[in-house]
């Protein structure tokens, strides 16, 4: 995967994109998520989004070193991101990012109860467990997995966001915190 072309350079070193984007594709990709994109990328944001994908690349090692590289992931919490495990896969790794080395975590639900998300209740419950049998052959690995991703989830819905009703203004207010955050830091 690469990232979208932008001028914006991240103030510390360590950071290659200012933001990761996080978002099951099949709900988000060509509404929300474009817009969100188009928002940032028009902003001079440096984002990642995975939708320029070299074919031949290993997909995980890629998607990890982006989100290790990103200064800010916002996820996109939709009403079949717990269906898919690579969304669960990088949520665990932008939580431990956050916990690790301080990354920022901007969490957007959109079209989803956050409440919903944090305690897994109706669908996503349900799309929780069969993601993880799906994944998993062994009864104890199957518990483990259902119990980090479980965990991770509540971690990642208790963190204050936004709750999407309108996708542009939310756009807009993403940006606004953005810029904010690296003014304070640049002018610190």
């Amino acid at each position: 995967m690469s990232s979208s072309s932008s001028s914006s350079s991240s103030s510390t070193s360590q950071w290659i994109y200012d933001v990761f984007l996080s978002f099951r594709g099949e709900d988000t990709r060509r509404n929300f998520v474009s817009h969100l994109h188009s928002a940032l990328s028009n902003a001079g944001i440096n984002t990642y989004i995975d939708d320029r994908l070299q074919r031949g690349t290993e997909l995980e090692p890629e998607l990890m070193l982006a989100i290790e590289s990103s200064r800010i992931s916002i996820i996109v919490f939709s009403k079949t991101y717990a269906e898919s495990s690579w969304c669960l896969k990088e949520l665990e790794q932008i939580m431990k990012c956050r916990r690790n080395c301080g990354q920022v975590v901007v969490p957007i639900f959109h079209d989803v109860d956050p409440s919903a998300l944090r305690h897994q209740t109706g669908s996503y419950g349900i799309a929780l467990q069969t993601t993880s049998k799906r994944r998993s052959s062994a009864a104890e690995m199957m518990e483990d997995e259902f119990s980090n991703w479980n965990s991770t989830l509540t971690e990642a819905a208790n963190i204050s966001g936004w709750h999407d009703k309108n996708f542009k203004l939310v756009s807009w207010f993403i940006l606004f915190y953005f810029f904010l955050d690296y003014f304070k830091e640049s002018c610190g």
